[in-house]
């Protein structure tokens, strides 16, 4: 009784901890975000492909490594990987101030920088959602899934609006230190968690076995399989979007730093609320339906960012900070369940090769392509209607897929991981 009251209560600090260091470093991961792109329009002077080739930066990593980081976090202990990626960050973002200061910053330099982080990233974002089940499981691995993107949100929300405010006073890249305090700081949260992982497999196969393996696991779940797919159209048209929204701001509609910080808090505050009903949403409209109307309604509401170059200027940031606000609001009623399905179709053993290969197809090819999409529509026929193909595809695509699917038939992610389950072991993975 003692030794399962200690598990407890140091269970409990763990993930008091989990939750101390992400929020901190969301907040960091927030002001970076926006103060990277204005370091590349203000004072390296990119353009719509500039921007764009910065997106594709922070994610082509996937497409070389994704795949294999998967496979290697499956292998060994998850938090390593973690504390790597954070020490890796820190660096890599000191960096960029210092380069600054003896006047050698350049775009080439900025992107190579860039690629690094989104390098380091991969590890971090491969590991973490495979670390967590870990830490929780059931309900309160539901619970700290979603206090996890309520944080991010809240954190986001934070994150612009300083970001904004310190851009104003001092220069974008000394804005960056902060962020890489806050990696810091989650370095020495993970670092305090003392809940054992459990040994790391014996036995190793090749490494594409183990890729295989993954591949098949995904391909098998039929519910995950169109779940991935919808997220690779996703991310090519909300890069599309994210790639181009902060120049559309600050050039085509003249927004100052602290406008479009304000902007992309709306969207975090959004998305706080999202978070938050998330739960009680799925509840009343079931796993499956929220799928398809959540997605329905994201996408129609990217229409709003191109609609505010076609209006009168003083209502374009009232158009603009709707666009950003709803749009963070159905962003996360889908990411909290979405990522909770993931982590319970898939066993333990192969969590992290399943993650890595869905980060490879909808960050590395998808938000890649995206990017580099954007870009190259933007410079040809005009930021408003990069956005425009963006909004197109974000209402159409899913609409086609999880209709073909059928995916309204499970009313809870018991249910539909429940039935990729059968249908692995039917397929014997």
């Amino acid at each position: 009784m003692a030794r399962a009251a200690a598990i407890r209560k140091n269970n409990a600090r763990d993930l008091r901890l989990v939750t101390a260091g992400q929020g901190v470093s969301l907040i960091g991961d927030s002001i970076t975000q926006l103060a990277l792109p204005i370091v590349a329009v203000d004072l390296l002077g990119a353009d719509s492909l500039g921007t764009g080739l910065l997106g594709a930066a922070s994610t082509l990593a996937y497409l070389f490594i994704g795949l294999q980081a998967g496979v290697w976090v499956d292998r060994s202990s998850r938090r390593a990987y973690l504390l790597a990626a954070d020490l890796a960050r820190f660096g890599l973002l000191l960096a960029i101030p210092l380069a600054y200061l003896l006047n050698i910053l350049t775009l080439p330099m900025l992107l190579a920088i860039e690629v690094g982080l989104g390098a380091a990233t991969v590890f971090f974002n491969v590991a973490w959602p495979a670390y967590l089940p870990r830490l929780a499981s059931g309900p309160t691995l539901l619970k700290l899934n979603a206090r996890m993107a309520i944080m991010g949100e809240g954190a986001g929300f934070v994150g612009p609006g300083l970001a904004g405010a310190l851009i104003s006073i001092f220069s974008a890249p000394f804005v960056l230190v902060v962020d890489a305090i806050t990696f810091a700081v989650s370095y020495v949260t993970l670092r305090a968690i003392r809940t054992p992982e459990p040994p790391a497999p014996k036995r190793r196969n090749a490494l594409i076995h183990d890729l295989k393996e993954g591949l098949r696991a995904l391909w098998v779940r039929p519910n995950l399989r169109i779940i991935t797919l919808e997220a690779v159209n996703g991310n090519i048209a909300f890069s599309i979007m994210i790639g181009q929204a902060i120049i559309f701001q600050r050039i085509d509609l003249g927004f100052d730093p602290a406008l479009i910080g304000a902007v992309a808090s709306a969207g975090f505050l959004g998305g706080l609320f999202g978070s938050l009903a998330a739960p009680a949403l799925l509840r009343r409209v079931g796993f499956g339906r929220l799928m398809i109307v959540g997605t329905a309604l994201f996408g129609i509401n990217e229409f709003l960012l191109p609609a505010a170059a076609f209006v009168p200027r003083e209502f374009a940031p009232l158009f603009v900070l709707a666009n950003f606000f709803i749009g963070g609001f159905f962003l996360l009623v889908y990411v909290v369940p979405v990522t909770t399905f993931r982590q319970q179709a898939v066993p333990d053993r192969l969590l992290g090769r399943m993650m890595a290969i869905n980060r490879t197809l909808t960050w590395g090819f998808g938000a890649t392509f995206g990017y580099v999409l954007g870009g190259l529509l933007g410079n040809a026929f005009g930021r408003p209607n990069a956005l425009l193909v963006g909004a197109v595809l974000q209402t159409i695509i899913p609409l086609i897929i999880f209709g073909f699917a059928r995916i309204w038939r499970y009313p809870t992610i018991e249910s539909a991981a429940s039935f990729d389950n059968r249908a692995a072991a039917s397929a014997g993975r």
